[in-house]
């Protein structure tokens, strides 16, 4: 049964209290190019139909793996429990694990025995849950070859069109935010969002990309492996105290004089160098440092401000900036 072929790689089952987490999980699953099934991406494909019985069959037949979000909620609810009962009766029938229990608390789940492998949520982000999610469905070499059988096909000889939408939690539109799509060789496509909150990019290529957002108002944002065959909307939540940029080999912060350029040292990984800024009160240049860690800048006029990479290859680095230290 495993090396058949499913409609969803991956189906989401939860209380609605816990909509908020899951609906960020859902989103970046499908950016990744992840088969996700989520009752917000199916709402006219449900709308009519008798749900009693395509839920059973859609958590029982349709899906490579159910990620079941285990909650004091979960227990409470009619349609989770029906769900439950059928990924259930399909986990009976398999000789491979199909249910992924991944924990808001330690509820009992009825058929869920305490002993099985779970992922705790009281530390993780949606995005790093999605993560492992891709890396659960990467070890399933039949979802490997399908995905890659589906990505040799997908693209036409002809190029076409791709359109990231880029908007806020209010869904407000997000104007002049840079994209760039990093392919593995590094080669790489840019743009900005319009006023309309869109940026397009024409593809020539068959690959899979890393999809870069910054503005100057919004934090980072990063996305691995993302499938171009489909158009894709980005949420980014604003943040009063922090904004983000994309440089190119080097570049300059907002709020601060001088220039950067961080740089891939093959003996000791990444490196900062900084032209007329003062890195962590003076330390000695190049500055070794680590994605994801602060790291303290000063220019000559006494501005402070704390850097963040959030992500960096061949000569693109994208950097979160705090304008005032968060803590």
């Amino acid at each position: 049964m495993s090396d058949r072929s499913y409609e969803y790689d991956v189906a989401l089952s939860f209380a609605g209290e816990n909509r908020a987490y899951v609906e960020k999980v859902a989103n970046s699953l499908r950016l990744k190019g992840i088969n996700v099934f989520y009752d917000l991406f199916e709402e006219a494909n449900l709308w009519g139909k008798n749900l009693y019985e395509y839920l059973s069959e859609i958590y029982q037949n349709k899906a490579r793996y159910t990620v079941l979000f285990v909650s004091n909620f979960y227990n409470k609810k009619l349609w989770t429990n029906h769900e439950r009962v059928s990924m259930q009766a399909r986990a009976f029938q398999e000789s491979r694990e199909y249910i992924l229990p991944a924990r808001f608390d330690d509820t009992e789940i009825p058929g869920i025995l305490q002993t099985i492998g779970y992922i705790s949520l009281k530390n993780k982000t949606p995005e790093e849950l999605a993560i492992l999610i891709e890396n659960k469905l990467r070890k399933d070499q039949s979802f490997f070859r399908n995905r890659w059988s589906k990505l040799s096909t997908m693209i036409s000889p002809k190029p076409f069109i791709f359109t990231i939408k880029v908007v806020d939690e209010k869904k407000k539109l997000i104007k002049h935010a840079k994209v760039v799509l990093v392919a593995n060789n590094s080669t790489y496509l840019e743009g900005f969002t319009d006023e309309n909150g869109l940026a397009h990019f024409v593809i020539r290529t068959r690959k899979l990309y890393t999809v870069l957002i910054a503005h100057q108002e919004y934090p980072a944002v990063v996305f691995n492996n993302i499938n171009p065959k489909e158009d894709i909307e980005v949420i980014i939540e604003k943040s009063n105290s922090s904004g983000s940029v994309i440089i190119n080999k080097s570049g300059q912060i907002p709020g601060i004089s001088g220039k950067i350029e961080p740089v891939l040292n093959t003996e000791k990984g990444l490196s900062l160098y900084a032209d007329n800024i003062a890195i962590e009160g003076g330390k000695n240049q190049p500055f070794d440092f680590k994605l994801n860690t602060s790291v303290s800048l000063e220019d000559n006029k006494g501005n402070v401000i704390q850097l963040t990479f959030r992500f960096f290859q061949g000569r693109i680095a994208l950097i979160d900036f705090y304008k005032n230290k968060p803590f």
